[in-house]
């Protein structure tokens, strides 16, 4: 039988600028097809969560939590 791996969705809010700019870089990176963009994220997250230990107190006030929910 064969594992199936499922997805996590996270939606966030960016400025308009920024988004810009991470897609094309994104793109530039790892190609201008589908999955390009989702291939950059994750590899920043993967960095910024298992990089050591993480700066939680960099990001005070720049993540805007607006609801927790428990799995």
């Amino acid at each position: 039988m064969e594992a199936i791996l499922m997805g996590e969705v996270i939606k966030v809010e960016i400025d308009r600028a920024l988004a810009e700019r991470f897609r094309k870089k994104a793109m530039e990176l790892y190609g201008y097809k589908k999955g390009a963009i989702k291939r950059a994220v994750e590899g920043l997250v993967r960095k910024f969560s298992f990089g050591g230990e993480a700066d939680w107190g960099s990001l005070k006030g720049k993540l805007d939590l607006l609801e927790w929910s428990s799995v």
